[in-house]
């Protein structure tokens, strides 16, 4: 949990890469992303587009990228809950109980 705290103070002050999060916590890329998800179920984690990492919204200047992250995040939930559908469907025909 320390270490999820320094990871949170330095995401509050700047950006910080995959790459960085990886080497900072001798973690796998998938372990650094789950990382993130963790951070971003309690923080305004924003994964910038560009690759160039992620950071914690802090100012009214984060604003406009704020949106644009909670945007990205709707959109894929959604895609995610289209690709059950089908899953729903066969599991309704097969009398499963979900």
């Amino acid at each position: 949990m320390e270490q999820y705290d320094e990871i949170i103070r330095i995401l509050e002050q700047r950006t910080m890469s995959r790459m960085e999060l990886r080497y900072k916590l001798g973690c796998s890329d998938r372990a650094a992303r789950r990382v993130i998800s963790e951070i971003a179920k309690t923080r305004p984690v924003i994964a910038l587009s560009d690759g160039k990492g992620y950071r914690i919204a802090t100012t009214f200047g984060d604003l406009t990228e704020a949106i644009h992250a909670a945007n990205e995040n709707a959109k894929r939930a959604k895609e995610i809950l289209k690709r059950n559908e089908p899953l729903n469907e066969f599991l309704t025909k097969q009398g499963a109980a979900i």
